[in-house]
């Protein structure tokens, strides 16, 4: 299986004269300052000769990389980013750069460069790349990504489907990329038949303890017992009985030991996520679960027997068993404020990180993450429960590099375990099986004195040692220190802990591990186990012994089948499902953070509620995570709301996908309603209209009825009549168009655009001069005399005639009056609508209409109180009455009847904007916007 990968990369340089070892990388810091170091490539150890002095290199954002002869001409740079930081280290991403010539010397075009950009572990997948329309915008041809980031850039179809080159590789091996992986692989690196990236890093959470911890509690009287496989107390079927209810109850018996929690997370972002989902995978609880109707995944905490399951978890964090772990003044802020109303508005809790360079170091228990560092008294054990986080990174190639080809065989070169490079991006493992990664491959091989003598230093402290000399056992206290890449020890014979007698013996010195004991160039090596060889003159040596090797320790083998046996367990966040892109939202909106936070802090200005309110809001907040974009969704299930009266839209409600949090996008919101809403103001409008039209002709057929009372005999009842129907068709006809003026304009101003109060606040006025209108008409009848007669001398002839009563002529003076308030109130009500759009008024016919009614109330009042003495005055004003009325009712009638045969006489076309706010600025109305032409568009429609 080791030569499977070499079979099809591994090729002979014949002559190694032609292979090109020169190199140059020029790196860039945060400030752009350059730097440029020339690299001699090693073909033996397949590294540059100069890493150790560059690899502790930091605040390099860039490395760029070509071979001497072209680093200053012309060249093709490839674009690689890596989730380094800028501020890290540059042995972070040196690995991509020692694979460079290898890769180089295999082209046939020279000219190729590789720069590597440190981005970090949130641009790595969030930042946007490759944009034709920006030249500014980075289009890399590598990206390394987390798993759970990798589906997050294919659903943006930034990632190649590497299926081909997968094909490739079987036709030239006969054995497949994806037989190789570890079986969960193919959760987390194939989606929608696609293969997504090459695994290059594996990554789980293992556990450690601090046996210094343990003894002294145990010497306390606390029943604590070292976890598997340090102690046979767990018996062979450790899963069943190393449990995370024992480590619940060890961390309760540390924490009341030592005064201090019993357990803590090491790492970064999403580590609570991590341990709460292993957590839950362990004792039988589906995190995930699918929703078949909706086609989404779905947070699978709730019900009452998952809580049971829940409860020594919430015992862990409600007592502190744990250490904090949450960012401190994040947590005072969100204890502060009043709590959230919606799950937009949640907090997102960032990772505490405490300046103490003592925090690698734990009181009780550790769930860590892969690293090499190696500690006195922290202990590595086997896992708690069935499960734990497996994750780790690919490389994907991304859909616009230019050079797909060229880059898998890149690519192929830092998986080859006939180079070192997969093994260096490993600490354990490699997500291949039977690769092993730097530490456990190390382990294999057969060591030097010097590498040795690196491991048996390779615990921070200060320890003791014991030596013979002259005959007698003495102890020394030696702390182990680094020295560039190596270790060494430093002796201090002012410690306290040191007697004086060892100032003729040692000196104040820093000595390094090597292959032999030197005094002049103080050099130290390794003997045997748990011992060195240290030099005291030119010629005589000691040997320094231990005192560890009288305790428990773990050499790097047994540390590796720990690794191998956590490793079997490790399964992904989603299992078991494939990843899907909504993996990484659920990362960074840390919905279990504020779950465990709830128990760990308590929110101070609130009802906490039960354990199962704070879970089921936590189910919330995943699910809202888990729900995916609308943006490009082929599957989008949706309700459709009741019609709103202002908007005249019906609010669309997306089920099973989430709106961009951008209002800049195409997703429709809403739709136009089937019917026009009695409050709204199109609906007021037609109400208004037609009540208008109603009122305007019954009035003119009062006020015409009235012309009617004028023939044949005088009797006391036409009298009466002639008056009562020419005043009330009157008062009606000025009304009517005055109060359709005072509604459109109170709905325009948006005074107010309720139907019932635009109703009454608009009739008020005229109700109330009406009903005064009216009260004096009754009185003006009980003074009316009915049919009266009068003398007239015409010709020398004197005769008597018939004619009606005018009553009281000061109450008919008042009621003419009136009418005319209201014609003044309609032409002023005219100029306040001069602003409003024709197709809802037209302030142009009001004003001339009332200009014709003025005319109109003085016939009707010449009519009244004038006697004439002819008949023939009578007859032009009756006749001009009703012309005039007639011209009225054509100014407002005529068009509406006209449009109901899609005839428009209007040339001017107007545009109307409504505002959904509680005020309409006027200006909208004079604005073209797309959006009101589609809202005129619809009203011209109702109008037809």
């Amino acid at each position: 299986m080791l030569n499977i990968i070499k079979k099809c990369v591994s090729e002979t340089f014949p002559n190694n004269n032609q292979f090109i070892t020169e190199f140059v990388i020029d790196t860039y810091d945060i400030n752009d300052s350059i730097q440029r170091y020339n690299l001699k490539f090693n073909l033996t150890t397949n590294f540059f000769n100069e890493n150790e002095e560059i690899q502790d290199l930091t605040n390099i954002k860039t490395v760029i990389i070509c071979s001497k002869e072209n680093i200053d001409n012309k060249k093709t740079t490839l674009l690689l980013w890596n989730t380094a930081y800028p501020s890290g280290p540059l042995y972070l991403s040196l690995v991509y750069l020692n694979a460079f010539p290898i890769w180089l010397n295999k082209q046939e075009n020279k000219s190729f460069c590789l720069r590597v950009d440190s981005v970090g572990w949130s641009d790595n997948v969030n930042a946007k790349i490759c944009d034709d329309n920006d030249p500014n915008i980075p289009c890399p041809d590598l990206i390394v990504l987390g798993t759970t980031q990798l589906a997050y850039r294919n659903n943006n179809g930034e990632t190649l489907d590497l299926k081909k080159y997968f094909r490739k590789f079987f036709k030239e091996t006969g054995n497949s990329l994806e037989s190789l992986m570890y079986k969960y692989s193919l959760y987390d690196y194939f989606l929608n038949n696609e293969w997504l990236a090459v695994p290059i890093i594996v990554d789980f959470r293992t556990f450690r303890f601090n046996k210094t911890t343990f003894d002294y509690c145990i010497n306390k009287g606390y029943d604590l017992h070292y976890p598997p496989p340090l102690s046979d107390y767990w018996g062979t079927n450790y899963q069943k009985t190393w449990t995370w209810e024992k480590v619940v109850e060890y961390s309760k018996m540390i924490t009341e030991c030592t005064k201090n929690p019993g357990l803590k997370f090491f790492g970064g972002v999403s580590e609570d996520a991590k341990f709460f989902i292993s957590y839950c995978q362990s004792v039988g609880i589906p995190f995930i679960i699918d929703d078949n109707e909706l086609n989404i995944k779905k947070c699978g905490l709730r019900g009452k027997e998952n809580i049971k399951k829940l409860l020594p978890l919430k015992t862990l964090f409600e007592n502190h068993y744990i250490e904090e772990w949450l960012d401190p003044e994040q947590i005072e802020n969100w204890k502060k404020k009043e709590y959230p109303k919606t799950i937009k508005d949640q907090p997102i809790f960032t990772y505490f990180k405490p300046q103490n360079p003592n925090y690698t170091l734990t009181n009780g228990m550790m769930i860590d993450v892969l690293d090499n560092s190696k500690y006195s008294d922290l202990f590595h054990t086997y896992y708690p429960g069935t499960s734990t986080f497996l994750g780790g990174s690919g490389i994907i190639i991304t859909k616009k590099s230019k050079y797909p080809d060229i880059l898998f065989e890149y690519i192929k070169i830092l998986v080859d375990d006939n180079y070192p490079y997969f093994s260096e991006l490993n600490v354990s493992i490699t997500p291949f099986e039977n690769i092993f990664g730097k530490r456990c491959n190390e382990s294999t091989v057969k060591k030097s004195k010097k590498d040795l003598c690196n491991s048996l230093l390779e615990s921070e402290g200060t320890y003791p040692y014991y030596f013979e000399y002259d005959g007698h056992i003495n102890t020394i206290y030696l702390s182990h220190i680094s020295v560039n890449s190596d270790r060494g020890i430093l002796i201090d014979t002012k410690n306290s802990l040191n007697s004086g007698i060892f100032n003729s013996i040692f000196e104040n010195k820093n000595y390094i591990c090597d292959n032999s004991a030197n005094y002049k160039k103080n050099t130290i090596t390794y003997s045997n186990k748990y011992e060195l060889l240290f030099p005291i003159k030119n010629n005589e040596v000691i040997i320094l012994k231990s005192m560890e090797d009288i305790e428990i320790k773990l050499n790097d083998n047994e540390i590796c089948s720990i690794y191998d046996d956590t490793l079997k367990k490790g399964k992904p966040m989603q299992f078991p499902y494939s990843t899907f892109s909504e993996i990484n939202d659920f990362e960074v909106n840390a919905p279990v953070s504020l779950f465990l936070a709830h128990l760990y802090y308590k929110h101070n200005n609130t009802n906490e509620g039960s354990f199962e309110d704070i879970l089921n809001e936590c189910c919330d907040n995943v699910d809202y995570s888990f729900l995916p974009s609308c943006l490009n969704n082929n599957n989008i299930i949706t309700s459709i709301g009741e019609c709103d009266e202002k908007t005249l839209e019906r609010k669309i409600t997306y089920i099973n996908c989430k709106l961009p949090d951008n209002s800049n996008n195409d997703i429709r919101q809403a739709i136009q309603c089937s019917y026009i809403p009695y409050k709204n103001s199109k609906g007021i409008f037609i109400t208004v209209l037609v009540g208008f039209l109603i009122s305007l002709i019954i009035s003119t057929i009062i006020l015409n009825i009235s012309v009617l009372f004028w023939i044949g005999e005088y009797k006391k009842i036409n009298c009466i009549l002639k008056v009562w129907t020419m005043i009330i068709g009157i008062t009606g006809f000025i009304s009517s168009y005055s109060i359709k003026s005072e509604i459109i304009i109170s709905v325009y101003n948006n005074r107010n655009i309720t139907k019932s109060n635009n109703k009454y606040r608009s009739f008020l006025s005229y109700i109330i001069m009406g009903i005064i209108q009216t009260i004096l008409l009754i009185i003006w009848t009980f003074t009316q005399k009915g049919v009266i007669q009068k003398e007239r001398f015409k010709d020398n002839i004197n005769y008597s005639y018939d004619i009606c009563s005018y009553g009281n002529e000061y109450i008919i003076t008042i009621i003419y009056s009136i009418d005319y308030i209201l014609l003044l109130i309609s032409i002023f009500m005219a100029y306040r609508g001069r602003k409003v759009p024709s197709d809802f008024y037209d302030s142009k016919k009001v004003f001339i209409t009332s200009l014709i009614s003025i005319f109109l109330l003085t016939l009707c009042y010449l009519a009244v109180i004038m006697d004439f003495n002819t008949i023939t005055p009578y007859i032009i004003i009756l006749i001009l009455i009703i012309l005039t009325t007639l011209v009225i009712n054509i100014i407002f009638i005529i068009p509406k009847v006209l449009i109901i045969f899609n005839i428009n006489i209007e040339s001017e076309v107007s545009v109307v904007v409504v505002s959904t706010q509680n005020k309409i600025d006027t200006r909208d109305f004079e604005r073209t916007s797309d959006k009101s032409r589609r809202f005129s568009t619809m009203y011209n429609t109702v109008k037809r």
